[in-house]
């Protein structure tokens, strides 16, 4: 991984620090920064956006650059290569400054509205709200494999949340573990959550369809999604039965745990 730069913030302790993972959004990542920013002023969130770019080939790199100049509230982490989401996300993590914390695609799909009200939730002993899709903006294959995914994690690890991978969360940063929770991959992070005991909330967002770019996942119209997509779900597979192993012994841990504190 190559040298991650950031440019100083002059308030050093923002309430929010919005992590972007941005990887060939050369065209998107200028207005998603300026939605952002207006939307979380008229909120008076006191905020910084951490723009993470994960090895782009485009004027990704160049364009964050250009905005952080004059912008001592936009900081720029670059990867040096493409290590993928979960990994741009973490290392967010790692150099975030705020209290709370907000995953953010740079690709409009989400809307900043949606998560000023989900920091609004973020009460009463809540430790992560998640984001609930509407799914408009997927084709049919997409959102069939999301849902299905989705229902899969609430049958194995007993989660209440509809919608588990949605793109849009806020966290408190404690509860990011200093990105402990991306151990077992970007799509289990909610599950890993729910096994660390955190409390959660979901809120309902509105998913709009990707005016600039491409997918960085899924194809619609090509077998399964498309290569990349059969590689993710092959991958993810194996992070699912790892973390599935993990859960169970450490429910036999704490059921002896328990023994032991009754027979004391």
């Amino acid at each position: 991984m190559g040298n991650p730069e950031t440019k100083t913030m002059i308030e050093s302790s923002p309430q929010l620090s919005v992590i972007v993972p941005c990887f060939n959004e050369e065209e998107n990542v200028e207005k998603c920064v300026t939605q952002l920013d207006e939307t979380l002023r008229s909120a008076n969130i006191s905020h910084e956006i951490l723009l993470v770019n994960d090895g782009s080939t485009d004027g990704t790199l160049g364009r964050a650059r250009s905005l952080s100049k004059d912008n001592p509230w936009i900081r720029i982490v670059d990867l040096g290569d493409n290590f993928g989401k979960a990994t741009a996300l973490k290392e967010g993590v790692k150099r975030a400054r705020g209290e709370i914390l907000a995953f953010f695609d740079a690709d409009l799909q989400y809307a900043p509205k949606d998560l000023v009200a989900m920091v609004a939730r973020l009460d009463n002993g809540v430790d992560f709200v998640n984001g609930s899709r509407d799914y408009n903006g997927y084709g049919v294959s997409r959102t069939a494999f999301s849902r299905l995914y989705n229902r899969t994690l609430r049958s194995l690890f007993r989660i209440k949340l509809k919608d588990a991978n949605c793109g849009i969360k806020i966290l408190r940063k404690e509860a990011a573990k200093e990105g402990s929770i991306f151990d077992y991959g970007l799509p289990l992070i909610v599950p890993v959550m729910k096994i660390n005991g955190l409390t959660s909330a979901e809120f309902p967002v509105t998913l709009h369809e990707r005016r600039n770019g491409e997918s960085k996942y899924f194809q619609e119209g090509q077998f399964l999604g498309g290569t990349r997509n059969i590689r993710d779900i092959s991958y993810h597979s194996i992070m699912l039965i790892g973390l599935v192993a993990h859960a169970s012994l450490q429910s036999v841990r704490q059921a002896i745990g328990k023994r032991a504190s009754a027979s004391s």
